[in-house]
């Protein structure tokens, strides 16, 4: 039931509320909760002290992130893995730099003042305030199996986060998601009744590269398959939600998981036209950077949400 509603649409925040906010900040995340959106997507990296925490790039990005004296950093090559959270904290998210082609992207976007990297423990104690009988987290766990130092290893970041998330009862609430199917494989072994969300993408794109194709590492398989089945991989992996990108779906193939037995949930979708198509190929999920204008699109074409 938290997953999938026959008729309805799970909106689902993306970073909190992106379009509006700044990503993953605290502020975002108080943002889309005062809104009564309870189900949001956001992203887990580790700190070289073993902290889990909330951001998506394995790099400080230089769109929306200053330094200590509040000037716009210039070094793309800053890891988040080698710097221990109080050392990141020295760096502030609030504000997005809208002459960049990103942040262009976000015209709209509030600047915040104060806003730091937060832990995930932080975001949790945010939960606590509102509703739980409403809540639905979607943790996506960055990984790679491209580049090596970025993050700890599948098998240590589960366990971080396993212990993590132990601390608070929501383990039910929670949907682990990835590109890296080598951390649901673990997130399998460690966490077995946790949701698992297998993220896809067929397409290239200008900030990502494609991750199905034969023999792909992303994928964890030597299996053959055919691309345009890929819930049959999913489910064949013990997945729960096939997650794919907008553009990868069709009404069959959304037929194909749901006949499986899989939720699906989209991202990242943000036009009013996408939006109308996702929910008229029978999606389970939206993840947006605009709920609030999903919302609008839900109730002006009388389509409930929750």
């Amino acid at each position: 039931m938290i997953l999938s509603k026959p008729n309805y649409i799970k909106i689902y925040g993306h970073r909190g509320a992106r379009g509006d906010m700044p990503e993953n900040s605290l502020s975002g995340f108080k943002y889309i909760f005062d809104n009564n959106f309870f189900a949001f997507e956001t992203d887990v990296l580790i700190s070289k002290d073993k902290i889990p925490l909330i951001a998506h790039d394995f790099y400080l990005n230089p769109y929306f992130t200053k330094d200590k004296n509040g000037q716009w950093i210039k070094n793309k090559k800053i890891k988040i893995y080698d710097l221990n959270f109080q050392e990141l904290l020295d760096y502030d998210i609030g504000t997005l730099d809208k002459t960049t082609s990103y942040g262009k992207r976000f015209k709209d976007q509030k600047s915040v003042k104060n806003q730091k990297i937060i832990k995930l423990d932080e975001l949790f104690d945010l939960i606590k305030k509102y509703p739980k009988e409403n809540m639905f987290i979607n943790l996506e766990i960055k990984s790679t199996p491209e580049e090596k130092n970025l993050t700890p290893s599948p098998k240590d970041m589960i366990s971080i986060i396993n212990r993590a998330l132990s601390k608070y009862d929501y383990f039910e609430k929670i949907l682990i998601s990835s590109f890296d199917w080598r951390i649901l494989k673990e997130c399998k072994l460690q966490m077995p009744d946790v949701l698992r969300g297998h993220i896809s993408l067929h397409t290239n794109l200008k900030t990502k590269t494609k991750t199905v194709f034969p023999n792909s590492p992303w994928l964890d398989t030597k299996q053959e398959f055919n691309v345009f089945e890929i819930p049959k991989i999913v489910k064949k992996q013990g997945g729960h939600v096939w997650c794919p990108f907008y553009r990868d779906v069709t009404k069959q193939n959304v037929e194909m998981a749901h006949d499986l037995g899989l939720g699906v949930n989209v991202w990242t979708v943000n036009s009013e036209r996408e939006m109308l198509r996702m929910i008229k190929y029978g999606v389970d999920g939206i993840i947006t950077d605009f709920p609030n204008k999903l919302k609008r699109v839900c109730e002006n074409n009388k389509v409930q949400w929750f």
